[in-house]
């Protein structure tokens, strides 16, 4: 009917099949080579290794043999096959045809035979069956059990289909003739796993993308520089960081790139007060040293903030033995790798030599090693505290759970002693404070209860480190979080907290707390540091990138997982860093419909997962910016309930922290969407007022306490017993610390609410379905009143808490302030504060006051609508 050559059909369709491909040019030649040679076994590497890695000649990959083995199952959880439907009559097999869908091309080009469904199956089932036929289908990425799920879906498919793509018709003809071999299905079928396996056809693509296998040839303009690294080495309190320090500020330019902002601000006020200027950058702030905002030629930040594209004459890493880190090891790899500077100052633990000597061979760096020895003695004691009346001035408890600190601090407190507390999930400013009260000699306060914490970015004055504890979280490789005893490193690093050289406690003791413990704390400080042998990785944002362009369809988290499972390591020198709480952000907001890279960004985010208020508030700065509406601070405040109270309770101490943490957070996404998170300047002037008091809250912490718990027993009281006595012993415990705490009549049924005695004792409270519908809008509308005027009485405190807050972390670091003269010139004049900032964030302020008085002009109508309302009730009465 058609006058058509049929060679010359299939091979049009051979072309528009693989259009990119040699595959067909030469398909038939290979399996005449394989079937020529089946018992011979071949060695095969992959693309990505020829291609795209080039072996150095000092080193010799090795890859995990393990992650091999488990990469397929792995893979095939990770690809869901797409279901391919079989085709009816009533389909269309090209949508851009025009022609009739009830034609058979394919039948009319044979002859218009119908093929035999019997015939079908047995072709396929000798083709399945066929060695050379299952040796290709590997080569083309399909292994065993994908080639196995591709076969039962391609024989549902032309079994089952009444019209057949009109290529795979012609040859299935043929092959019942006889004019055909059952191997000319293959590239059909290939075809038909490829749609069901859409990542198939970009395997090799996606293992050349996540090949990490090289990470020092990721930064060019580094390897073009002949760069020297010194590496120095010791213990704490040794003058390994002091001797790099030293050397930073005297050099021209350079960048000090810490573990903590407490450490990078530390350096920053030191380096400005020596007359060397300095910038701080952090993932939530950057301060210009120059009040014009003018940036300097030194630069103190935390260490994944580092800017691997301006050159320097010298670079500081601290705590260099942090690139074991699960977490954050990556970013100590990333800038000792890409750093482009002259001079590349290392200070860590001796137990990192040999990983960077081995780094260095990869780059083709120099390394020179300078040791140092701690400069005060350190004495290991042999008898254990056991009591808490055996503590002394200067002693230091460390524990690893918030349990034990409140009941530490409670113990201490309980005999007189004034005690300062850190812990890890305290503001920045806070820790400071507290530690300025525990090394004032003419403060009160001689003993510290914290966490390990203290183990790097404070300069304390201890004289005796205390283990309460030897037991701490650890976590793994994989995120999995382990209890197990303290590493040899981490007692050596807490232990040496104490004694310092050139306080009032220059020698240092270590002792425990449990007489069980002490031989085997001496036991761990005795064993030899374990060498760090690898350092981390991570998938960068443009990686990702890649990886979404091939497979459009998963979610982040996926991708990260599939990126994961093809990574390819040199497991010698390096390791996949946990990117689980990445995953857990990415699920969070996978509903919110946000552009990849703005995703991707957002996962990134420091924060706690455990803690469900900001996770909570991380998920509607997502929808805010999908939306594309800016987060400003008015919506910010009645987000947090600011202003904000001191807290009463131990739990309102923990709630407050998560507050300290959102803004943290909205701080960090301010540097990388300024436009969608305009209000810096307000938000830091309120996380400072909120400093300060989350700092009064811990200087109280015992008393938060013993709220707590008395309000837990009134609790338990009235659960667990009807008694009419036992209800009132209850209600006058509740009511006694309502008088104590002193709050507002308002707060009273918040309180009870939480205690749970309304039913019992018949209390009146604020219930909004005993209100009429009209009642309940006006005491909305009153709610909304009463918190506007609260934003204006207290938006004037917001510039006067940030700069007290300067203040006081000044006063802190050494400057005097005159009471008497203007405290923003002060401030200004001694590098601490720039214009530009006070000038933003008075501009905010007038900006949030319009708001607020066109907020003022509804009220006005809301009082007014109001005012009809009680008219028309007591017409009605």
């Amino acid at each position: 009917m058609l006058s058509i050559n049929k060679r010359m059909f299939l091979t049009v369709f051979y072309q528009r099949l693989f259009p990119c491909s040699s595959f067909c040019n030469g398909y038939s030649i290979k399996l005449s080579s394989v079937s020529n040679r089946n018992n011979n076994k071949r060695h095969r590497t992959s693309s990505s290794s020829t291609l795209y890695h080039h072996h150095h000649p000092h080193h010799s990959h090795r890859t995990n043999p393990n992650k091999t083995a488990n990469q397929t199952n792995t893979l095939r959880r990770l690809f869901q096959p797409i279901d391919i439907k079989p085709v009816t009559s009533n389909d269309k097999l090209d949508a851009k045809s025009s022609k009739d869908s009830n034609t058979n091309i394919g039948q009319e080009l044979t002859g218009g035979k119908t093929l035999d469904r019997n015939a079908l199956l047995r072709i396929i089932t000798d083709f399945y069956r066929r060695e050379e036929i299952k040796q290709l289908a590997t080569d083309q990425g399909l292994d065993i059990r994908l080639y196995q799920d591709a076969y039962v879906s391609f024989r549902k498919f032309c079994i089952q289909s009444t019209v057949l793509p009109v290529d795979l018709h012609i040859v299935f003809n043929d092959i019942i003739l006889g004019s055909g071999h059952v191997t000319d299905i293959f590239p059909y079928f290939l075809r038909h796993a490829r749609e069901m396996f859409p990542h198939l056809t970009c395997m090799e693509d996606l293992k050349q993308i996540s090949d990490l296998r090289d990470p020092a040839n990721w930064y060019p303009d580094a390897r073009a520089i002949q760069r020297k690294i010194i590496f120095h080495a010791g213990p704490t309190n040794s003058g390994k960081t002091y001797h790099a320090l030293q050397r930073y500020m005297n050099s021209e330019s350079g960048v000090y790139c810490g573990p903590l902002k407490l450490l990078a601000s530390e350096v920053f006020y030191k380096t400005n007060a020596a007359g060397t200027k300095c910038d701080l950058v952090t993932g939530e702030e950057r301060r210009f040293a120059d009040p014009e905002g003018k940036p300097a030629n030194h630069v103190a930040c935390t260490v994944e903030m580092t800017n691997l594209t301006t050159v320097y004459e010298v670079a500081v890493v601290d705590e260099i033995q942090m690139m074991r880190d699960p977490q954050r090891g990556w970013a100590w790899t990333r800038a000792l790798l890409g750093l482009q500077a002259k001079e590349i100052h290392l200070c860590g633990e001796k137990s990192t030599i040999r990983l960077v000597q081995d780094l260095m061979v990869t780059t083709g760096d120099n390394i020179e090693v300078r040791e140092y020895q701690r400069l005060t003695k350190l004495n290991y004691q042999d008898r254990a505290l056991e009591t808490f009346d055996n503590v002394k001035t200067g002693d230091c408890f460390v524990c690893f759970s918030k349990n034990d600190i409140f009941h530490i601090t409670r113990e201490l407190e309980r005999r007189g002693h004034q005690v300062a507390v850190i812990y890890g999930s305290l503001p920045p400013g806070t820790k400071l404070l507290q530690a300025q009260r525990f090394n004032d000699p003419n403060d009160t306060c001689k003993i510290m209860v914290a966490t390990d914490a203290i183990g790097m970015g404070l300069n304390l004055s201890i004289k005796r480190i205390i283990f309460y504890s030897l037991l701490k979280p650890q976590l793994n490789e994989q995120g999995e979080k382990e209890k197990d005893t303290v590493t040899t490193s981490q007692a050596l690093q807490i232990a040496g907290r104490a004694g310092r050289f050139a306080s009032a406690f220059p020698d240092g003791e270590v002792t425990t707390f449990r007489r069980d413990d002490l031989p085997l704390l001496k036991d761990i400080v005795s064993r030899h540091v374990e060498t760090i042998k690898r350092a981390g990785l991570h998938p960068t944002a443009e990686q990702i990138e890649m990886f979404a362009y091939h497979l459009p369809k998963h979610s982040l988290s996926s991708l990260i997982d599939i990126f994961v499972v093809l990574s390819q390591l040199d497991d010698s020198l390096f390791f996949m860093c946990n990117v689980e709480d990445i995953k857990f952000l990415a699920d969070i907001i996978e509903h919110v419909p946000l552009p990849l890279r703005a995703r991707y960004t957002f996962s990134c985010a420091p924060i706690n997962k455990k803690m469900p208020f900001v996770c909570t508030m991380f998920l509607k700065y997502a929808r805010q910016f999908s939306r594309s509406e800016p987060t400003t601070f008015d919506w910010l405040a009645k987000q947090i309930d600011w202003p904000f109270e001191v807290p009463n309770t131990i739990m309102d101490l923990v709630h407050l922290e998560e507050v300290f943490d959102c803004l943290d957070l909205y701080l960090w996404l301010s540097f990388r969407f300024p436009d969608m998170f305009p209000d810096k300047e307000l938000v830091r002037g309120i996380q400072a007022e909120l400093d300060q008091i989350i700092h009064a809250g811990v200087q109280n912490i015992v008393k938060l306490i013993y709220r707590m718990n008395r309000i837990e027993d009134a609790k338990d009281v009235a659960v667990t017993t009807s008694n009419t006595e036992k209800t009132a012993e209850a209600v006058a415990v509740v009511s006694e610390d309502i008088q104590f705490i002193d709050k507002p009549l308002t707060n009273v049924s918040s309180i009870r609410s939480i205690i749970g005695l309304e039913e019992e004792l018949d209390i009146q409270t604020n219930d909004s379905t005993a209100i009429p519908s009209q009642d309940n809008k006006i005491e909305k509308q009153q709610k909304d009143e009463k918190l506007s005027t609260s934003l204006t009485m207290n938006t004037h405190k917001v510039l006067h808490s940030y700069l007290n807050a300067l203040k006081t972390q000044a006063e802190t670091r050494g400057h005097e302030f005159d009471e008497t003269e203007d405290l923003i010139k002060q401030l200004i004049s001694k590098g601490l504060l720039s214009q530009r900032s006070v000038d933003k964030l008075e501009k905010q302020l007038a900006t949030f006051h319009d708001n607020d008085k066109r907020s003022n002009k509804k009220r006005d109508v809301n009082k007014a609508n109001i005012f009809d309302i009680h008219n028309k009730k007591s017409k009605r009465k």
